[in-house]
């Protein structure tokens, strides 16, 4: 399975997005007069050059904080405004900030991007090579990137991450309004929203975010007409991810303790579940338990409903689903979040287990975060999450199953 360690491709990335094409007219061979100003030489247009290159009408090489010229002259180097951060970020010259825009780029390519499909790196490298073609693309895995550096790494780019995100979700929702009519663009629709949903397992308190996510990866496959069988992601369907998960699958003499005290964790939600929508929810959630006592491979092929049961259900469903005060419904997706490592521990090989153990902190966080706000009466029904959650946090083991 590929996981946030994964090595880097061998890739050669083109720098020239979003630059400007050269003036050819002022490369043509003509009749120059002997007097002709040096400085009136043909140049690349600077449309964001400083103000005294402008006055002075001579090329600007945009250096920040001072430009070539007005160093070389002792001028006063003064740059315009610009208005929008997502303009900076995505200026036709090279900036500070594009070179975090890089950086962003290069941990998305080498770890941060989503494990989903299984082994699937080589798909998001792909995914990658068609952002150049869709800015909603560019943004969310820009996005995550910076999330992603942030979460595992001693460094702060949430403010860069919170941009691109709310850059790609705009964009996004454009293109749910107008849909892609080509299959590379609709596929380009579906990596961004991927990206957006594996962003969100690495924010505190956006658990109903991803969630959400995930629902808007199901609407881009089913009312886009993305055909995954046909498409670069063939590893979400069904037969692909099934295809993996029968190579994957470790099946070695197990030891059932956490596993059993997590069954009885989650039995006993069954009381309280009361909509259709829960109960099935929480007879899935057992039967995931009990399918570890058969194999491996059954207990994660149970654990595929389960784990896309939110982005199927109907509108007014998952909104009553995932409402504030829905307490039941919000323990039993932390559960199903918190299974996932559980059974990544019994179902995979250790050598798969991620370098990166910044969502699983994340996880844990959603989990005390909800422990916190639930009324004393449900207290008891989040003992158990809380006791595997210190579990978690002590072992370095962060294997998991199927979140991006």
């Amino acid at each position: 399975m590929s996981r946030e360690g994964s090595t880097s491709p061998d890739v050669t990335t083109e720098t020239s997005v979003g630059s400007s094409p050269p003036d050819t007219s002022a490369l043509t061979t003509t009749a120059t007069p002997a007097r002709q100003s040096l400085s009136r030489r043909g140049h690349f247009k600077s449309r964001l050059g400083c103000y005294s290159c402008k006055r002075r009408r001579v090329k600007c090489d945009e250096s920040r904080p001072e430009c070539s010229p007005c160093r070389r002259l002792g001028l006063h180097c003064v740059y315009p405004v610009v208005d929008s951060v997502t303009t900076v970020a995505l200026s036709r010259n090279p900036s500070i900030i594009q070179l975090k825009d890089l950086r962003f780029l290069h941990q998305f390519l080498t770890a941060g991007f989503p494990t989903l499909p299984l082994q699937g790196e080589k798909v998001w490298w792909e995914c990658a090579a068609m952002s150049h073609k869709s800015e909603a693309l560019a943004h969310a895995i820009l996005g995550l990137g910076a999330s992603h550096l942030s979460q595992n790494c001693n460094v702060d780019y949430t403010a860069q991450a919170l941009q691109h995100r709310v850059a790609a979700i705009k964009l996004v929702n454009n293109q749910f309004a107008n849909p892609p009519a080509r299959s590379e663009e609709r596929d380009a629709l579906f990596g961004a929203v991927m990206c957006l949903m594996a962003q969100s397992a690495l924010m505190a308190d956006s658990m109903v975010d991803y969630l959400t996510m995930s629902r808007g990866g199901n609407l881009v496959v089913h009312n886009i007409s993305l055909d995954l069988s046909k498409s670069i992601f063939y590893g979400f369907t069904r037969a692909g991810h099934y295809e993996l998960l029968e190579r994957q699958a470790l099946e070695e003499p197990k030891t059932y303790e956490l596993a059993d005290a997590f069954r009885t964790s989650a039995a006993s939600l069954e009381p309280l579940c009361t909509s259709p929508t829960q109960i099935r929810y929480q007879k899935l959630l057992v039967s995931c338990l009990d399918g570890l006592k058969v194999s491996s491979y059954e207990a994660w092929r149970k654990f595929v409903p389960l784990f896309v049961m939110p982005a199927a259900l109907a509108n007014e469903e998952f909104a009553v689903f995932t409402r504030p005060d829905n307490y039941i419904s919000h323990i039993l997706v932390i559960h199903t979040f918190l299974l996932d490592y559980l059974l990544g521990s019994y179902c995979l090989r250790q050598a798969t287990a991620p370098k990166c153990q910044g969502r699983k902190f994340v996880i844990i966080s959603w989990t005390r975060n909800l422990a916190e706000r639930l009324p004393p009466e449900y207290k008891e029904h989040i003992k158990w999450p809380l006791e595997f959650c210190d579990i978690l946090s002590e072992q370095k083991d962060s294997r998991y199953l199927l979140c991006p």
